[in-house]
């Protein structure tokens, strides 16, 4: 009886090492991506879930990233949108009002979900991270909560998978609704500078005042 107890002991500090083992490479691979990573590019799928669980709104779109502090975002279809940080300055290029709208990046970024994207230092200076016992399709899970409480979403969860790449981000916004974005893109492959300028087209309107 003894030995079947030590036995039984044994099997399961096995499972309790394995388990530590494994959560300790999962924040090791969440660390190297926001440390190592300096490009990140691919498309995207954006849902919009309303109070009620269902999906409110689906867009697509192509993202290119560039560590730190620059972006292109955009949103192809029926309601074409590019969002651009070249380091300085975001453009919001809305082509259907043929408007542009410009804003200093330190001002705009601080308090929202990109600005966990577009630094290259892990995040637990802005966020408590904890990791979850979720490992739905096979990904690690990260809970974030801003340790500010005038940060843009009450809470952001990220997805990785076994390689240490961001599968799925989710933030739950302050009126009960969470986005799911949904990532299939390649990291640190060079990206044309180009990507990271914009110049407001002729004749549309421009709100704001670019930094220099």
């Amino acid at each position: 009886m003894k030995k079947i107890i030590t036995l039984f002991s044994l099997i399961l500090l096995a499972g309790l090492f394995s388990t530590a083992h494994a959560a300790t490479t999962a924040r090791k691979n969440l660390d190297r991506f926001f440390t190592s990573v300096t490009t990140m590019q691919g498309s995207f799928i954006q849902q919009l879930y309303g109070k009620n669980g269902k999906v409110k709104e689906t867009t697509r779109g192509n993202l290119y990233l560039q560590r730190p502090g620059k972006f292109r975002w955009v949103y192809t279809g029926t309601d074409p949108q590019q969002i651009i940080s070249d380091g300085k300055n975001i453009w919001i290029y809305d082509q259907e009002l043929d408007q542009v709208t410009v804003k200093p990046l330190n001002k705009t970024i601080a308090n929202s979900p990109a600005a966990i994207l577009m630094q290259k230092t892990i995040p637990d200076s802005q966020f408590k991270v904890m990791e979850m016992d979720d490992h739905t399709s096979g990904w690690n899970w990260f809970y974030l909560q801003p340790h500010r409480k005038n940060f843009d979403f009450r809470a952001v969860q990220l997805a990785m998978d076994n390689q240490g790449n961001l599968q799925q981000m989710v933030l739950y916004d302050k009126i009960g609704q969470k986005t799911v974005i949904t990532f299939k893109a390649t990291a640190n492959r060079p990206i044309n500078a180009n990507q990271f300028t914009f110049t407001p087209p002729a004749g549309v309107d421009v709100i704001g005042t670019p930094q220099a």
